[in-house]
């Protein structure tokens, strides 16, 4: 099992690195979109629209507005999306924590829109991240929250003692969060200071407010979860062996891209 996940990481991870450097602008934007309507799908299983057509008309409803809207949004509606969305994450979240698992987002009409929010915004970032910034700058920003995920994931197994939300996901700790954040620090740190090298620009404080992101993004992963224990559900597909679905992969980079992108665009 860890064989076969290893191996589905390396190879999106190069799939990935070969369409963020190398293909044109046309093409990462209809890439970008077919990922959001494989996420767009899943989703729609968090919610009783579990039959094919009613999985179809989300997809295309969800990867339409997506598609319109990369014409007409500019930073700030991005700005204001993401956040939205990220305040959404954190309510629900803290609310299915505070109550043991009794309320968290149930309503069909309420799961549905939230998701349309976060793959909205999540499609326009990935396309407005990389033609107004650098795909070098995307690929940092992405890779301090996989810094997260595996300092987190080692820090926990190592010193794992205070659960972090133990009705949303059992296995996490805060000790988990603090590993990753360090893990998630250094590898900013050391990113970006290769990246500005022979300049005047720091990479301190860009390097602390990525971990910091990458912190918050772990509500990403919670609110999945979350939508996940509703309807038991372990994954949210099984189109990437031995992950799970394309929603386990992009959980918290729903919540950290959108960040990251109003970072560097107020930076």
């Amino acid at each position: 099992m860890l064989k076969q996940r290893i191996l589905t990481a390396l190879v999106l991870f190069l799939l990935a690195l070969s369409a963020l450097f190398f293909a044109e602008e046309w093409v990462w934007e209809l890439l970008v979109m077919l990922l959001g309507a494989v996420a767009a799908w899943e989703w729609a299983g968090f919610s009783r629209w579990t039959g094919k057509m009613q999985r179809g008309f989300f997809t295309v409803f969800t990867l339409l507005l997506s598609f319109l809207t990369l014409n007409v949004f500019v930073q700030e509606d991005l700005w204001l999306l993401g956040l939205l969305g990220v305040s959404i994450a954190v309510l629900v979240v803290m609310r299915y924590q505070l109550t043991c698992g009794r309320f968290g987002l149930r309503t069909d009409i309420g799961i549905l829109l939230s998701g349309v929010l976060m793959l909205l915004v999540f499609t326009n970032v990935l396309v407005f991240f990389r033609n107004d910034f650098s795909p070098t700058i995307l690929l940092i920003s992405m890779a301090s929250v996989w810094a997260m995920d595996t300092g987190a994931f080692f820090a926990g197994k190592r010193f794992g003692r205070h659960k972090l939300a133990q009705h949303v996901s059992p296995g996490k700790t805060w000790e988990g969060v603090l590993g990753g954040a360090i893990a998630s620090f250094i590898f900013s740190w050391l990113a970006l200071g290769a990246l500005f090298s022979g300049s005047d620009y720091s990479s301190l404080l860009p390097a602390v407010m990525l971990a910091l992101i990458a912190v918050v993004s772990v509500f990403g992963d919670l609110f999945e979860s979350v939508l996940k224990r509703q309807v038991s559900l372990k994954d949210s597909g099984r189109i990437l062996p031995g992950h799970g679905g394309v929603l386990d992969r992009v959980d918290s980079l729903l919540i950290a891209l959108p960040l990251s992108y109003l970072m560097w665009s107020l930076a």
